[in-house]
C-alpha cells in the first residue's frame, strides 16, 4: 500500500510532467534514449549483450540481455516507488529481473552487474525526457494490475503486446 509520501512523490512527478510545454505522452515513444549510447547488439561485458529494448507496455520498459552461452534474461524498468525492489535503480527507475521469483533467491552475479551498468547509463539519461518515463508504473502496481502477464514474464523475454 502506498504511503502518503509515495503518493505525493508520484503526484508531484505527474504534475511536473504535465507542466512541461509540448509534452505528448504516447505509447509509441521508444525508450532507447534512456540507454544511449547502448543499443541492441551492444556488448555489456561478462559475456552479456543487449538484445532488445521494447517500448513501454503494462507500465515498464522491457530489455532483454543474452549471454554468449545462449541464456536470455528479461529486465523490466519500472517507475521507482519507495525502496527499490530490483538489483539496481536510478532516481526514477527500478530495474526488476523478471525470473519468476519473489526477489529472495540469489541472483547470478554477472546478471546483477550488467543490470547495474544498464541502470547507471539510464541514470545519465533519464532527466532528458520525463514524459516518456511518465508511462511507467511501480512494479507492485504492475503485478496487481497485470497478474497473468507478470506470471508469464519469466519465460517470455519480450512483452506480449496485442497487435492492433
Amino acid at each position: 500500500m502506498e504511503n502518503r509520501r509515495q503518493f505525493l512523490q508520484r503526484a508531484l512527478f505527474g504534475a511536473a510532467v504535465a507542466a512541461v510545454p509540448g509534452v505528448a505522452v504516447a505509447n509509441e515513444l521508444h525508450p532507447a534514449f534512456l540507454f544511449h549510447p547502448l543499443g541492441p547488439g551492444a556488448d555489456l561485458g561478462l559475456g552479456w549483450s543487449l538484445t532488445a529494448i521494447y517500448p513501454p507496455h503494462e507500465g515498464a520498459i522491457t530489455l532483454t540481455i543474452t549471454h554468449q552461452s545462449g541464456r536470455t534474461v528479461r529486465i523490466d524498468a519500472c517507475l521507482l516507488a519507495g525502496e527499490p525492489r530490483g538489483p539496481a535503480s536510478t532516481a526514477l527507475l527500478d530495474f526488476i529481473v523478471m525470473d519468476g521469483g519473489d526477489g529472495s533467491a540469489r541472483m547470478d552475479e554477472s546478471v546483477g552487474r550488467v543490470v547495474r551498468r544498464l541502470a547507471a547509463v539510464a541514470a545519465e539519461n533519464e532527466g532528458a525526457s520525463l514524459d516518456r518515463i511518465a508511462r511507467l508504473a511501480p512494479h507492485a502496481e504492475r503485478v496487481w494490475t497485470f497478474p497473468e502477464s507478470m506470471a508469464k514474464a519469466s519465460t517470455t523475454p519480450r512483452p506480449t503486446i496485442a497487435s492492433v
